[in-house]
């Protein structure tokens, strides 16, 4: 039997690192961590301790006991920052979560989808691998001798990859070609972990093609990368795109080195090449700048917060058993936002809240730890981090909004935010949370809050002021919902991500100058 040729690796010693704990990938044990962790959220010393002291409690993981002392939180924590749900601890030793953990916790995005959507993006560069190699390893005559941090590693030999999406594409091209659409470890250690760019996938597949046909034998040639192979099927399983168990060589049978199309994606390849084609694009790669603690930062802002064309894998055909695996705490759901009021045209504005607004965590840490489980069983979780991601834009926005000189107030029942400037001019601003599967109803309700609110006020003052919904994601000036608020309703608005500020104004706002930029 001939023995195969492949393409030599990017650099000595490379491979795909994710973590040492996959077991924590599962929908209950991802949630659970940082749930029990939202009440530390914010906090800089002594976290870890209360945190283990929580998980053992409610029985999540093990206790990894070091000299001693229970110390879970510390080991399986790595799986939170590699998903993009908090910061790296290493890096920044507040705990942080970033905006896509409180939409996990919100219930606003589900496992299998946030373990879809951010595999796909989990790219190399990337800020959380920031690890030196080994020197032993540093035999290749284009490398210095001394240890080179991994990130500025990969720079230098042209690494720009998303393994997740090299395996996806590699996949359905193998069908379209008429064969098995799955890999086996093997496989993807010899033709994929070559690869320094997706663009790379045609000779991946070329050479899987050529390799099948001529039945060539395959061993695992690269021990160092293996386990990290291993890693990444064992994270893709847990999406809705792949499966463990290879549909036409061993039907019905999981197999740890395989790794195929699941039944969800065979019903939707047209989508999925669709997906592909935009996630390999470069726009939508992180690319770092300076190679430093702060681009490490970066990357947790960039990782962190998924754009509403990535969100395209947020499924719509929600069925019931699927909800109750995914979504621990229960799906977000539109009714979850209560609009309070006494059905008069009366409003209460009052001086803005900073301080409240910039806090952490509204949950008590400092509660007993079994009255504080109770709570979070009980989901206050889930309504303190939809509040969070809703404050923070609120802050942001009175705070610019106080460097021009405005009055800046709001209704706790009715107005999220109420600005008068000097000229005398106001506007009202609704605050509206949105993911691409509830963009449609969110704004829907944005725009009848934000009219009545602007009724209300005119009638009870007599003046007139400019309307702005502002949501939490970018939302292109192409879109139709631009113009449609803009144009058609004459109603501003400002797309704030977590690093991120754009806006579109009617001509008749009075306003417009204060919040375009």
């Amino acid at each position: 039997m001939a023995a195969i040729q492949v393409r030599p690796l990017p650099y000595t010693g490379h491979k795909w690192f994710l973590t040492q704990h996959e077991v924590g990938i599962n929908p209950k044990t991802l949630y659970k961590m940082l749930q029990l962790a939202s009440p530390y959220e914010g906090q800089r010393r002594a976290y870890s301790k209360k945190i283990t002291n929580l998980m053992v409690t409610d029985g999540v993981l093990t206790t990894n006991v070091r000299n001693g002392i229970a110390d879970a939180w510390r080991d399986y924590q790595q799986l939170l920052p590699t998903l993009g749900l908090i910061y790296s601890t290493k890096i920044q030793p507040t705990l942080t979560f970033t905006d896509l953990g409180h939409m996990f916790l919100a219930g606003e995005m589900g496992f299998s989808e946030l373990v879809g959507i951010q595999s796909l993006r989990l790219q190399y560069p990337n800020g959380n691998v920031f690890a030196r190699i080994k020197s032993a390893q540093q035999d290749d005559a284009d490398l210095e001798p001394n240890d080179e941090k991994l990130t500025v590693l990969q720079v230098q030999q042209g690494v720009l990859i998303k393994p997740g999406l090299l395996i996806l594409r590699v996949l359905i091209e193998l069908l379209k070609q008429g064969l098995s659409p799955s890999l086996s470890a093997k496989e993807c250690e010899a033709y994929l972990l070559p690869c320094r760019v997706n663009a790379d996938w045609h000779l991946a597949v070329s050479e899987i093609v050529r390799h099948r046909k001529a039945d060539l034998k395959i061993n695992f040639l690269y021990p160092h990368a293996t386990r990290s192979v291993h890693g990444w099927f064992k994270l893709l399983w847990n999406s809705d795109f792949f499966t463990s168990i290879d549909m036409k060589r061993i039907p019905g049978r999981p197999d740890p080195n395989m790794i195929a199309l699941s039944t969800y994606a065979l019903d939707h390849v047209g989508f999925l090449e669709a997906l592909c084609t935009s996630q390999e694009d470069v726009s939508t790669f992180w690319i770092p700048t300076n190679l430093d603690a702060a681009d490490q930062l970066r990357w947790f802002d960039w990782f962190g917060q998924v754009p509403l064309e990535a969100q395209s894998a947020l499924r719509t055909d929600l069925s019931l058993d699927y909800v109750r695996h995914n979504y621990i705490a229960g799906l977000e759901d539109i009714e979850d936002e209560e609009i309070q009021g006494s059905g008069s045209l009366s409003l209460n504005l009052g001086p803005v809240d900073l301080d409240r607004l910039a806090r952490s965590s509204d949950l008590q840490s400092s509660q007993d730890i079994n009255t504080l489980i109770e709570n979070l069983r009980a989901g206050a979780q889930k309504r303190h981090a939809k509040t969070l991601l809703h404050d923070k834009i609120v802050k942001a926005l009175a705070e610019k909004f106080i460097a021009q000189g405005a009055t800046v107030e709001a209704d706790q029942d009715s107005i999220d935010l109420f600005a008068k400037w000097p000229t005398g001019d106001t506007a009202i601003f609704e605050v509206k949370t949105i993911t691409r599967r509830n963009l449609g109803p969110r704004l829907r309700m944005a725009v009848g809050q934000v009219e009545e609110y602007a009724y209300r006020h005119r009638c009870l003052t007599g003046a007139t002021s400019d309307r702005v919904v502002v949501v939490n994601a970018d939302i292109k000036s192409t879109a139709w919902q631009t113009s449609f608020l803009t144009d058609y309703l004459g109603i501003g608005l400002i797309c704030k991500p977590a690093n991120n500020y754009s806006a579109f104004a009617p001509a008749g706002a009075k306003t417009r100058h204060n919040w375009l930029q």
